[in-house]
């Protein structure tokens, strides 16, 4: 047995579906967003990768039918060069975590959050750019993940290094499924996850999550500017456009200016830095 990678160029009105139908048999994903769509990338540790590049080919062909939308035939090879500082979506339960990347262990229930949505994609990538020093360098000591659901975001924050990390939910199921995360993924010192909305929150962030939805962003602002430490960042998902515009509008009097926008033809995510 041997470690193969999938990769699909997609639509966006495939990715969700396609990503569905490949959790069950893979034991790893990531999406990255490109200039003709998404290119999904699936890792699986198997001797016999051909039965579901067959099986993925047929769901393929039938959504494409569906959407009436062309797609590019995956491609499968062996994964011969590992990589390192990527996040790679482990559906839960699994017969292998992959040994490369930055594993992200998710049960899917209920709760938002598996990595399928484009927001999460851009959040994750906003994460990721912002931890780099791409808006400019900054220690993450306090991140906030509002309304947390899996717990995705706050995992990969605390995958990355951060040490003080809390999720707010105010589903209880939602709550539950982000705890069993938090556990899956051995980070219970680094993130707290509490059943209570972001309006109750106190002290400051160096960055706050904020994939919810436009309506929810606006009415809450006022909030997450007070929570929002003096040079921090806020990353605003859920953003359906072209109403994105006046959800960041909302924020900029408050003194936040825009650091970057990922979005594509129906979702938008913005990271905004307190000035």
């Amino acid at each position: 047995m041997q470690w193969y990678q999938i990769k699909i160029q997609l639509p966006l009105s495939l990715l969700e579906s396609t990503y569905n139908f490949l959790w069950d048999y893979v034991n790893g994903l990531r999406v990255e967003r490109t200039e003709n769509g998404f290119l999904l990338e699936s890792y699986v540790f198997s001797s016999f990768p051909d039965k579901l590049l067959n099986r993925l080919n047929n769901v393929l062909n039938m959504l494409a039918r569906s959407f009436q939308v062309d797609f590019s035939p995956p491609v499968i090879t062996p994964l011969n060069t590992f990589l390192k500082e990527v996040f790679i979506i482990v559906p839960f339960p699994t017969t292998c975590v992959p040994n490369f990347g930055i594993p992200i262990l998710v049960q899917r229930g209920r709760a938002f959050g598996t990595g399928n949505h484009p927001c999460t994609i851009y959040c994750l990538q906003a994460l990721k750019e912002i931890f780099d020093g791409k808006f400019g360098r900054r220690q993450l000591k306090r991140i906030l993940d509002a309304g947390t659901g899996t717990g995705i975001l706050a995992i990969a924050a605390a995958r990355l290094g951060v040490k003080n990390i809390i999720g707010v939910e105010i589903s209880p199921e939602a709550v539950k499924e982000a705890q069993e995360n938090v556990k899956l993924n051995k980070v219970t010192k680094e993130i707290t996850i509490l059943s209570s909305s972001v309006t109750e929150t106190k002290g400051q962030f160096d960055l706050i999550f904020a994939n919810l939805y436009g309506v929810l962003l606006k009415k809450i602002a006022p909030t997450m500017v007070r929570l929002l430490a003096p040079k921090g960042w806020i990353v605003l998902g859920g953003m359906i456009i072209p109403d994105d515009e006046l959800v960041i509008s909302t924020f900029t009097p408050y003194g936040l200016r825009e650091s970057v926008r990922y979005y594509d033809e129906q979702w938008s995510v913005a990271v905004l830095q307190k000035v």
